[in-house]
C-alpha cells in the first residue's frame, strides 16, 4: 500500500482517505521547543551504554532496574532523550520516541530494536529519505488491536504507521498545530488530539457532523478515553479536567482538580476513576461518573509529568524529582498511599509504561529503565522505599 501525504485542511474537508475518517478543522500554531540531550540544558545520565549499531541495545543492571540507552542513528547525536512511549496491546512491541526525532520499535521481551522509523535530526530539507518526524516527538499511541501506531509532536505532523507492513507509513497529515497528546478510542474508530491550543481535535467517522470541541484554557497536554468509550477527558494549563461525549461532542462537565498544569492522567482499568498528575506535585483520584473528588495528595515537591496504571488498585507517577512513586488506592476512605519509590534516573522522568507486567520508564537522562515491581499486596517495598519529604493530604 502506498503511503499518502495530506494537509490538515484537506483531511478535514475530504476525510482521512486511508481509514474513511473525517475530522474537524485545525488551525496552525507554534509549540515551544523542548530541552533535551541534543540542546542546551540537558541532563546527562553518566552511564556509558552505547551500542555499536542501531539495532543493538546493551542492558546495564542497577540496584532496582535494568538500564538501557538508545543508540543514536545520527553521528551528530551523542545521547537520545526519551520523550514518549507506547505499549503494543499484543505485548510484542514497545514504541519509543526520542528527541532525535526517531521512533524505535523495540521487542518488548529483549528490548532489541526491531524497526527504526525516520532519519533523525539531520534529515534533508530538500527531500525525505524515509517518512518520519523532523522535530521533537511528544506522543505515541497504539490502537486497541495493535495494528496502528500514531505519533505526533512539535513539527505539526500526525503520522499513522501500519504494523501489518513492518510499520510502514499509512497516513500523513501535515500543516497541523504542534500536538502534545494523541489517543485512539477503545473501538479504534476515532482519534483525539490536543496541543498548544484550546481546541480538542477529533478524527473519526462521525466527526464531520460534530461541533468544535474547546476548553476554557490553552496549552492542553493530555487526553484519554474511558475504557467504555463513553467519555473523553482532556486536561492542560488551567488544572481543570474537561469531560466530553466523544460521539456528540457535548461537554459533559468540567472540574478543577489541580492548582497548576495537568501533565498526564489515566483511567484505572475498567473504572470511572481518573488519576491525574500535575506540575503542582499532586496526584488526584476523581470519580468521573459521580463527579466527585475522592482524594488529592502531594507526593513530591517537584513537578509530575507521567502516570500509568499498574493494576486496578495501583499506579505509578513520576516527574522532575527523578523518582517513580508507586501509589495504592485505599478503598476504606478513598485515599491514596505511596507504597514505594524507585530511584535511579538522574534526570526528569518523562514517560511511563506497563509492558507485560513490568514497569518501564524513560526520561531526560537518556535512559530507559525496566523495574522489578514489589509484591504490592504485601505492603511497602522496604528496599526501594524512600521518603519524599512531602506528606499529607490536601
Amino acid at each position: 500500500m502506498k503511503s499518502t501525504r495530506t494537509t490538515w485542511r484537506r483531511v478535514f474537508a475530504i476525510g482521512m482517505v486511508m481509514f474513511g475518517l473525517t475530522a474537524t478543522h485545525l488551525t496552525g500554531i507554534d509549540w515551544m521547543s523542548g530541552v533535551g540531550a541534543n540542546s542546551v540544558g540537558r541532563h546527562d545520565s553518566g552511564n556509558t551504554l552505547l551500542a555499536q549499531s542501531p539495532h543493538g541495545i546493551t542492558p546495564m543492571n542497577s540496584a532496582n532496574s535494568q538500564v538501557y540507552q538508545l543508540p543514536p542513528v545520527d553521528s551528530s547525536v551523542r545521547q537520545v532523550v526519551v520523550t514518549a512511549m507506547a505499549v503494543d496491546p499484543r505485548g510484542e512491541f514497545l514504541a519509543v520516541a526520542g528527541d532525535d526525532h526517531i521512533i524505535r520499535i523495540l521487542n518488548a521481551q529483549t528490548m532489541q530494536i526491531a524497526h527504526v522509523l525516520g532519519d533523525g535530526v539531520n534529515r534533508s530539507d530538500s527531500g525525505e529519505q524515509r517518512p518520519g518526524h523532523f522535530d521533537w516527538i511528544r506522543t505515541l499511541a497504539f490502537d486497541a488491536s495493535g495494528s496502528r501506531l500514531c505519533s505526533a509532536g512539535n513539527d505539526g505532523l500526525l503520522l499513522i504507521w501500519d504494523r501489518r507492513r513492518d510499520f510502514g507509513l499509512m497516513q500523513k497529515i501535515d500543516s497541523a498545530p504542534a500536538l502534545a497528546c494523541v489517543r485512539f478510542s477503545p473501538s479504534g474508530k476515532q482519534i483525539a488530539a490536543v496541543g498548544f491550543d484550546s481546541q480538542v481535535f477529533l478524527i473519526g467517522s462521525a466527526s464531520s457532523q460534530m461541533p468544535k470541541l474547546t476548553c476554557d484554557c490553552v496549552d492542553l497536554r493530555c487526553c484519554r478515553y474511558r475504557d467504555d468509550g463513553s467519555t473523553l477527558a482532556v486536561g492542560g494549563r488551567s488544572g481543570a479536567v474537561h469531560f466530553f461525549n466523544p460521539t456528540t461532542g457535548e461537554l459533559q462537565h468540567e472540574q478543577g482538580i489541580h492548582e497548576s498544569r495537568i501533565r498526564d492522567f489515566t483511567f484505572m482499568p475498567n473504572s470511572n476513576v481518573l488519576v491525574s498528575v500535575a506540575e503542582d506535585g499532586t496526584v488526584v483520584r476523581y470519580d468521573s461518573e459521580q463527579r466527585q473528588m475522592l482524594a488529592k495528595r502531594r507526593i513530591t515537591s517537584g513537578r509530575l509529568f507521567a502516570v500509568v496504571a499498574i493494576d486496578s488498585q495501583t499506579f505509578a507517577a513520576a516527574g522532575s524529582d527523578d523518582e517513580i512513586h508507586l501509589v495504592k488506592l485505599v478503598d476504606e476512605d478513598f485515599g491514596m498511599n505511596v507504597v514505594s519509590t524507585f530511584s535511579g534516573h538522574v534526570g526528569s522522568v518523562a514517560t511511563l509504561a506497563m509492558v507485560n507486567g513490568t514497569l518501564v520508564s524513560g526520561g531526560f537522562d537518556a535512559t530507559i529503565r525496566r523495574w522489578s515491581l514489589p509484591e504490592l499486596s504485601s505492603g511497602p517495598n522496604k528496599i526501594a522505599l524512600k521518603k519524599t519529604g512531602v506528606s499529607g493530604v490536601d
